[in-house]
């Protein structure tokens, strides 16, 4: 499996077992952009689920069809979430989302990477090898 992987809108990295998505400074998700980032990641992640760390400090906006989406079919192969957050702007994305969206699997925001990181290794045992038949 590949370590890195980037588009237009964020950089996507495997390290220790947890995918790693880091969005680009300014950018902001519509429709389109949210399906282009779950079509990436799914592909970047062969077909296995992990624990998800999104860091959007730099994203500026995502609207609601794009959140709709990436609470819904974005959650696919994703065991746990954490989003890492910079107030006031995606402090109050992220608590939106988490209270207007309610995602199906754990979910956490943190202000400190490392915390982000602490929460999701308590998912490495779930970390799944889906195998074709």
């Amino acid at each position: 499996m590949q370590e890195f992987y980037e588009n237009k809108y964020a950089l996507y990295m495997l390290m220790d077992n947890i995918v790693h998505i880091i969005y680009k400074k300014g950018v902001e998700i519509d429709l389109g952009a949210s399906k282009q980032i779950v079509r990436d990641r799914l592909m970047f992640q062969e077909e296995r689920a992990y624990p998800v760390l999104c860091d959007i400090r730099q994203l500026r906006k995502v609207d609601k069809p794009a959140r709709d989406y990436l609470a819904l079919e974005g959650s696919q192969l994703v065991n746990a979430l954490a989003f890492v957050i910079e107030p006031p702007v995606t402090d109050a994305m992220t608590q939106f989302y988490l209270k207007t969206n309610h995602p199906d699997i754990p979910t956490a925001a943190f202000r400190d990477l490392a915390k982000a990181v602490a929460y999701l290794g308590g998912f490495l045992s779930m970390v799944l090898w889906l195998v074709p038949l």
